[in-house]
């Protein structure tokens, strides 16, 4: 797949369509550009019937057709317990005090978050409409250290799940990559309470919920310098698409190493055939 920009004849109206695009693009950049084009993108998938906010995150108040009301609940009360011990001990602090609100001041927001959703948007944007790509729900986000989710519409194939590391390099980075190989050879891979997936069913596929096993778990990794360009430059996307593609590859080689689960090696096979074609 190429990501060169379309070339234009040399016509009167070449001038007219470039300023377009590049309001087109002002418009994306930034983190609100970024929040808008995610809602977007959630507002369509629900349309569909995907169950997630709008946010593009897996809603876990959508599966009570799959878990008991008071699963759910101990679930959504045990992530609100967590996260209010990490904003207490955040408040002193903030390494996103340049991101600007609307109002034009200083907020606090989570480097985890821009990071999801600056990749749901890449994958979304150059995996195409044959695939889904959704953030996981905060329950999964925190106790199965999984933070995206891809799965193919045609054949109903989970491709692959990733956990983001903020850093490129370094003593964290390199304890994420052995964490993330380790549970790809002993533990089969993720696993997702709050899954989604579709089935083939009287000749037709359609969405299910519930939990999955066995999905090829992956690390992206980009600095904040790297999340700060593509945020006010939506022409890295390509860029970082690339990267995170070439690191795919080199750590499907790296999984195939060591013991493979049968069901992960099957969809680390699918998702070697969906890389192989950028």
């Amino acid at each position: 797949m190429s990501f060169e920009q379309p070339k234009f004849d040399n016509q009167p109206l070449v001038e007219k369509e470039n300023s377009l695009a590049e309001q087109k693009e002002a418009r994306r950049g930034g983190l609100e550009g970024l929040k808008s084009e995610i809602n977007e993108m959630s507002l369509k998938l629900q349309k569909e019937g995907v169950p997630i906010d709008n946010q593009a995150r897996l809603d876990i108040n959508k599966y009570k057709d799959v878990y008991s009301e008071r699963s759910i609940e101990s679930d959504n009360n045990w992530v609100k317990d967590l996260k209010g011990v990490w904003e207490r001990a955040a408040k002193s602090s903030s390494r996103w005090s340049w991101v600007p609100n609307k109002e034009g001041g200083p907020k606090d927001i989570p480097i985890g978050d821009v990071f999801e959703m600056l990749a749901t948007a890449i994958f979304s944007e150059f995996l195409g409409e044959n695939f889904i790509t959704l953030r996981t729900t905060e329950y999964d986000d925190i106790r199965n250290k999984v933070d995206n989710l891809i799965v193919e519409r045609k054949t109903g194939n989970v491709v692959c799940a990733f956990d983001e590391v903020g850093d490129s390099n370094g003593k964290r980075f390199e304890e994420k990559r052995s964490k993330v190989l380790e549970r790809n050879w002993q533990r089969g891979g993720a696993d997702l309470k709050y899954g989604l997936f579709y089935e083939q069913q009287d000749g037709q596929t359609k969405l299910k919920k519930g939990a999955i096993y066995q999905i090829p778990l992956f690390y992206l990794s980009l600095s904040e310098e790297e999340i700060k360009k593509a945020l006010y430059d939506p022409g890295q996307r390509g860029k970082i698409f690339q990267k995170f593609i070439s690191s795919a590859k080199e750590q499907i080689e790296e999984i195939k190493g060591g013991p493979v689960h049968s069901k992960l090696k099957e969809r680390l096979d699918f998702f070697t055939q969906v890389i192989e074609k950028f």
